[in-house]
């Protein structure tokens, strides 16, 4: 960012923010009516408050906490923020499409034309180099993804069956293993648009390590199944075999329970489609991920060894988020920024690291540092595993 003028970062956001918000207009088209004000899962806010979530924040952020200038409706700002007074079973009583709609366009409006005469030169941090913008842009990004994760619960939801893609059940690839010698690199960033999480850069030594050069595949997913996996209490840490016998998993979440024809199938956004034999198995919990680990021998990463593979020719080509066995806690130098809701809370020991990316993932906001985090449970989302050997 700082490579460039005042004047292109800012045309460079203008067009950022413009074609992220095409694309999450296009999400909200795709919501069912019925779904816009229900809850789907416990995890989750109504699927249209996400959407009304984007421009508060954008506006909290920008005009309100950047210039001072106040918001333009109370009454919106409380809904669609994310407070403890606002609890996500009280943010069913949404506005209609078109009004969400509105309140996106008008506050879009509003951010944009401040940014015309911001000063990227200021020294109050929010508005130096357009951080502000950018938060909200990284913010809404990350937003679009949740909102493909609850597509997908919204048709789990309906359950409308359909015909699907024969497949035919065999290793396409076969796994390999890539070799990393170790050594110290510099890990985290002090990228002034990253997220405080991902500061401060700092050195770190990992010893070398072996690791799988892909996540691992559904067909691979199956043969744990087949063999077992779910039912085999020593495979499981006593946390997760509690969780697994109370959650009654035994397949991955939005794979159907029964098959199709003979094929596996599961929930997407648009809808049911096969599961295809050498996709990466998606939508694990930490436990599911670090059981499979033991049941094949080996081990999952650790976050430091993820993003030194990442930094020396690691396949960056994202599909699904990938759990590692590191807990997720603040770097040496944290501090937190623009406020500690977003990462210090979650700095519990109880909060398990992911790296990475998926395919819903906006491009924009992957790169070697970025650190997602969940805890055990969470299967909801596009996480799978890539395992390391011992």
């Amino acid at each position: 960012m700082t490579s460039l003028s005042s004047s292109q970062l800012k045309a460079e956001l203008a067009h950022a923010m413009t074609e992220v918000r095409e694309r999450t207009l296009e999400l909200f088209a795709q919501v069912p009516e019925t779904y816009l004000k229900r809850r789907v899962h416990d995890f989750y806010s109504p699927i249209g408050w996400h959407f009304g979530h984007l421009a508060m924040t954008e506006e909290f952020w920008v005009c309100e906490q950047a210039l001072g200038k106040p918001c333009r409706d109370e009454a919106l700002r409380f809904l669609f923020a994310n407070l403890p007074e606002n609890p996500k079973d009280g943010r069913i009583y949404l506005p209609e499409r078109a009004a969400i709609v509105g309140y996106l366009s008008a506050t879009r409006a509003r951010v944009l034309e401040a940014l015309e005469t911001a000063d990227f030169e200021s020294d109050n941090p929010l508005l130096r180099e357009g951080y502000a913008w950018d938060f909200a842009l990284q913010h809404e990004c990350q937003h679009q993804e949740t909102i493909l994760e609850m597509l997908m619960l919204i048709r789990q939801d309906e359950g409308t069956l359909a015909p699907i893609e024969p497949v035919e059940w065999k290793r396409g690839t076969v796994s390999e293993t890539r070799r990393y010698a170790g050594g110290t690199f510099i890990m985290g960033s002090d990228d002034p648009g990253g997220y405080d999480n991902e500061k401060r850069a700092h050195n770190v030594t990992v010893a070398s390590f072996e690791m799988e050069t892909a996540p691992v595949t559904a067909y691979d997913w199956s043969l744990f199944m087949a063999d077992g996996g779910y039912s085999r209490r020593e495979l499981w840490t006593p946390d997760g075999w509690d969780w697994r016998q109370h959650s009654h998993a035994e397949r991955p979440e939005y794979w159907l329970a029964e098959k199709i024809a003979g094929q596996y199938a599961c929930w997407r956004p648009a809808g049911l489609c096969a599961v295809l034999p050498d996709e990466p198995a998606s939508s694990l919990s930490w436990y599911e991920a670090d059981a499979y680990a033991r049941w094949a021998g080996k081990r999952l990463l650790t976050e430091a060894e993820w993003e030194f593979a990442a930094r020396n020719g690691l396949d960056g080509n994202p599909h699904v988020w990938e759990w590692t066995s590191s807990p997720f806690l603040p770097y040496p130098g944290f501090v937190a920024f623009p406020y500690s809701g977003y990462s210090q809370d979650h700095f519990d020991g109880k909060h398990w690291v992911c790296r990475g990316g998926s395919w819903a993932t906006n491009p924009r906001i992957l790169r070697p540092s970025f650190r997602n985090w969940y805890v055990p449970t969470y299967r909801q989302g596009i996480l799978g595993v890539r395992c390391a050997l011992y």
